[in-house]
């Protein structure tokens, strides 16, 4: 019978250990469960890396063989721009960020869970991708994030996983629970904000990028998978308004850091993403339904970005 390509489940626990087996028998013991990823775009590459021929000079032409010098697994996926049913509890993607250089600080005073960029950040989750029957396990994964937000869609954050390879094993699907995921909210007029230096703007579009950079490392006696650096960049397409309401030709020339605030929803199912530090790259021209619109690319300075839920 053939197996079913839309199968397929996403689990993950963290790891308390680099590199083991989130449910172990000791982490199963002290209370480690599996949860699950209610997203869409799912996709592995099982035996990613790198391959060397073997070129040998044997008399003969054409190809000689080869053989895989490292394997890693590559894991994407999407999941929705929401928050959690308990404003001071951190989102279902919340340990998924963990593991992303960044740290996640649920605050009961202020009802509210900050994900903020940790330069010392050693998070790493295990995976287990259930395709049609099989399961491949990944450990000691580490990732980078970006999200999208446009007007009339729903907005997502995707990752992207690196993590150390596991043989597949023939395994049934586990009842996913997915009870924790809220629904998204459309992004627009009703649900929607978007500030620049606090004054707000016709926001269309708004792209991040962490672009955290995750090498897999393999020496002798080692392997692991580690992020030793962040890009970050974003671009922001907005409705152009008047020059003397808003010079973003000045403002780019300027090269001055100014606060950028997006947020979509109201408390119990609200999403933000701000920064303090953000220049303003050179805008181009653009048009949206027969009017004028800027696209502006951003970069994003060091570490103060960082999405809140509440």
């Amino acid at each position: 019978m053939a197996r079913k390509e839309r199968k397929k489940i996403i689990g993950f626990v963290p790891e308390t250990t680099y590199g083991v087996d989130g449910l172990s028998a000791e982490n199963i013991a002290n209370g480690a469960v599996m949860k699950h990823v209610l997203g869409r775009e799912f996709s592995i590459t099982p035996l990613a890396g790198e391959s060397q021929a073997l070129e040998y000079d044997d008399g003969t032409l054409g190809q000689s063989a080869e053989i895989m010098t490292e394997v890693y697994v590559s894991v994407e996926f999407t999941v929705d721009l929401a928050a959690s049913a308990h404003p001071a509890k951190a989102a279902p993607w919340g340990d998924l960020m963990a593991a992303c250089l960044r740290r996640v600080t649920e605050n009961a005073e202020n009802s509210q869970t900050v994900y903020s960029i940790d330069d010392d950040a050693t998070g790493s989750l295990t995976l287990y991708y259930y395709q049609s029957g099989t399961l491949h396990k990944v450990v000691g994964t580490r990732g980078s994030l970006a999200f999208n937000a446009a007007a009339k869609a729903f907005g997502g954050i995707k990752f992207a996983f690196t993590g150390l390879h596991v043989p597949a094993e023939a395994q049934a699907h586990p009842a996913p629970d997915f009870s924790t995921w809220l629904t998204p909210l459309k992004i627009g007029v009703q649900h929607s904000s978007f500030t620049i230096d606090g004054t707000a703007a016709k926001l269309i579009s708004l792209e991040y990028d962490q672009a955290n950079q995750v090498p897999y490392q393999e020496y002798v006696g080692h392997e692991e998978v580690m992020i030793t650096d962040y890009q970050p960049t974003a671009t922001m397409v907005i409705e152009a308004p008047k020059l003397i309401e808003l010079d973003v030709f000045a403002l780019a020339q300027a090269g001055e850091e100014h606060e950028l605030v997006f947020t979509n929803g109201s408390i119990g199912n609200q999403v933000v993403w701000q920064s303090p530090r953000v220049q303003l790259g050179r805008p181009s021209y653009g048009e949206q339904d027969g009017t004028q619109t800027y696209s502006i690319p951003l970069r994003i300075i060091s570490n103060a970005d960082q999405f809140i839920t509440r």
